[in-house]
């Protein structure tokens, strides 16, 4: 498939970057340097653009200064996720990546990955600009979700990458509970909030323990039948970084099945009880991708 935002750089810039990235094992990389950019530059400006989109809610203001900040960055989670959805689904059907799906690299796989990492670029910088908040561990999780991403481009793994991009499927939903625990009351309906919650549970459970523990076993079956055609660290430092993640999610899910038994049970007692996540577990939550 063809890359719908692919441009032609000068001759002396192409050469430059094809020496570049050759150098550092990303030969495909010089071809969407410019997407990374652009990538990276639309989360920025949708995070600067944070307090206009607190403008329309009333409380903004009087949040403090760290709930603010996570209201910036939920609002670029949301677009992130959305788009990247919407951006990875035609990868599904590209023709160019189903004969090999280790080595394949396709142009429209390449713009997929490339905002990609132009995300995990953005996340890795926010998160160790405002380490004081968020700990050294979010952002060891946006560098590292940035190296992986970035191995796409030797090439490798490029027909994965549609697969593991749909984990985003219940971000959207997440989103939605981080604002609606955080607004006024009553800006997002009680109903909205039980159909949104029933949605996240379902999304979180299929797309990220289910596809994703079924994805990891398809990938190390396939990259043990060519292992004798690339460095053994290759497949191993995606393999584990996936397989940590997926555990990570199955932390995450348990949680959230306590609080909707916790919820039930106040609900029987007349009384009330924690959201699906408390403020401690859901502070930058789109950390949970």
């Amino acid at each position: 498939m063809i890359d719908p935002l692919a441009i032609e750089y000068p001759e002396r810039v192409a050469s430059s970057l094809d020496a570049i990235c050759a150098y550092v094992h990303l030969p495909a990389l010089s071809k969407h340097i410019h997407e990374v950019v652009l990538a990276f530059a639309l989360y920025q400006g949708l995070f600067l653009l944070g307090p206009f989109f607190g403008s329309f809610v009333s409380s903004y203001k009087s949040l403090n200064e760290r709930t603010r900040l996570n209201f910036d960055i939920h609002i670029v989670s949301q677009v992130q996720c959305l788009l990247i959805l919407a951006l990875a689904f035609p990868a599904f059907f590209d023709p160019d990546l189903q004969d090999d799906h280790i080595f394949a690299y396709s142009p429209y796989g390449g713009l997929v990955y490339a905002f990609a990492v132009g995300y995990f670029a953005w996340d890795s910088y926010i998160s160790i600009k405002y380490i004081k908040w968020f700990g050294p561990g979010f952002a060891l999780h946006g560098v590292a979700s940035l190296s992986v991403f970035l191995l796409s481009f030797r090439p490798f793994l490029m027909y994965y990458g549609p697969i593991f991009l749909y984990f985003e499927l219940s971000t959207p939903f997440l989103n939605v509970h981080w604002f609606a625990g955080h607004l006024p009351a009553g800006t997002i309906s009680e109903t909205v909030q039980l159909v949104n919650g029933i949605l996240l549970l379902v999304t979180f459970f299929s797309a990220r323990l289910v596809c994703g523990f079924y994805s990891i076993g398809r990938l190390a079956f396939d990259a043990w039948a060519v292992l004798d055609k690339m460095p053994f660290w290759l497949p191993s430092v995606v393999l584990t970084s996936n397989l940590s993640l997926n555990c990570l999610n199955v932390y995450w899910f348990t949680k959230m099945i306590k609080a909707v038994q916790r919820r039930i049970n106040a609900a029987k007692a007349g009384t009330t009880a924690p959201d699906l996540l408390t403020e401690e577990e859901d502070v930058k939550g789109h950390k949970m991708e």
